[in-house]
């Protein structure tokens, strides 16, 4: 009786160590712009589908509750995304979304239409994810820039020239 009670100990002692330091085990998902594709264009504005990546560096999954966005292109605010369907993202993998952006010329209209001409575009995304992790919820503030490819969905998508 006294080894079984003993090896209880040990089991709890053993288990309580190693949940003690788990939350300074999470890391942060690196979220970042893959890809834009222009789905379409009007004199007011156009569609954009952001091609975000979230890779999970954790031995574990996380369940993303919501993804906010906002995107700057050379300066000028294009816009805000607010993702809130969930989504999984496996024990060191990958997943991909794809979020839809409507924007105006106003502010913008250059900047796209030179982005259009070069191929990429130049990007500061700003935002948060809200996860669900085995311990609890996390918010993970995240800020990337650089460039990315920039398509046309179905062919040649033509940019209006009053757009400014």
């Amino acid at each position: 009786m006294r080894v079984r009670v003993q090896s209880c100990v040990l089991v709890l002692a053993v288990s309580t160590m190693a949940c003690g330091g788990i939350g300074n085990n999470f890391r942060e998902p690196e979220i970042q712009l893959d890809r834009a594709i222009v789905r379409g264009v009007g004199i007011t504005g156009g569609n954009l589908d952001l091609v975000v990546k979230v890779d999970n560096p954790n031995n574990f999954t996380l369940q993303g509750t919501k993804l906010e966005v906002g995107v700057d292109v050379e300066g000028q605010h294009l816009g805000d995304i607010t993702y809130d369907d969930d989504f999984s993202v496996p024990e060191n993998g990958t997943t991909t979304l794809t979020l839809p952006l409507r924007f105006g010329w106003v502010g913008v209209g250059s900047a796209v239409r030179a982005a259009l001409g070069y191929g990429d575009l130049p990007y500061k995304m700003k935002g948060q994810a809200e996860l669900r992790t085995p311990w609890g919820r996390k918010e993970v503030p995240f800020t990337r820039e650089g460039r990315v490819p920039l398509t046309r969905s179905g062919g040649n998508v033509a940019i209006p020239e009053q757009a400014q």
